[in-house]
């Protein structure tokens, strides 16, 4: 199967149904560059957009994959070739989540270890950890485990969290500083430095609603 043919067929049909770019690309909910991509031959569409683009272009995936209409004699060996495909890139992808999975939760340990104290300290550490990272590590490691992977998908689901994540983190550093920072001075700094992960978030929100307002 090459993808030059793949992504030549898949030209042709999307002009006989009239359609751009950037209208396949919106009911893909993907970039129209990466429909480009795909019809120039320098990538082929993941296993999970296979479906919605045959719905799209009123062709069988078996079809897509072959990169051509096919006359019944010929359907069952190219079916069989394309199953083998399938297979070998569902087991691809499976590879692929895992390694998120596993990446998501160092990140998430990470972020999350970042709120607590060492035990008996002043918690003056807490000004040298930023609570952007901290918020970054959490944010990322949510995307991961949420299997999101396009930029259509990823920022409006970055939008949705950031901010109560950002809240979170605040409530969560507050109770710890409350609980190990006897020294008043230190006290009031300490938690004024907590409520930057408020203020981070409400900034990447902005930033995300930006870009999905362009995107749209």
């Amino acid at each position: 199967m090459a993808q030059e043919n793949v992504g030549a067929f898949m030209q042709k049909m999307r002009r006989e149904k009239g359609m751009t770019q950037k209208e396949l690309a919106d009911i893909l909910h993907i970039s129209d560059k990466t429909i480009s991509k795909w019809e120039t031959g320098k990538g082929i569409p993941d296993v999970s957009y296979l479906e919605n683009i045959c719905t799209a272009l009123d062709v069988t995936i078996n079809e897509l994959l072959s990169g051509q209409k096919l006359p019944p004699e010929e359907y069952p060996p190219k079916a069989e070739d394309n199953m083998l495909y399938l297979l070998q890139e569902n087991h691809e992808t499976k590879k692929q989540n895992r390694m998120s999975l596993l990446l998501g939760g160092i990140l998430l340990v990470l972020g999350v270890a970042g709120l607590f104290p060492v035990s008996g300290s002043n918690m003056t550490w807490y000004l040298d950890l930023p609570s952007l990272l901290v918020l970054a590590c959490i944010c990322t490691a949510l995307t991961l485990f949420s299997g999101k992977r396009t930029k259509r998908e990823v920022i409006p689901f970055l939008r949705k969290i950031v901010l109560p994540v950002g809240i979170c983190e605040s409530l969560m550093a507050v109770v710890c500083v409350v609980g190990n920072v006897q020294n008043i001075p230190l006290l009031g700094a300490n938690l004024a430095v907590c409520i930057l992960s408020v203020l981070y978030a409400l900034i990447a929100y902005l930033v995300l609603f930006v870009l999905e307002q362009r995107m749209r």
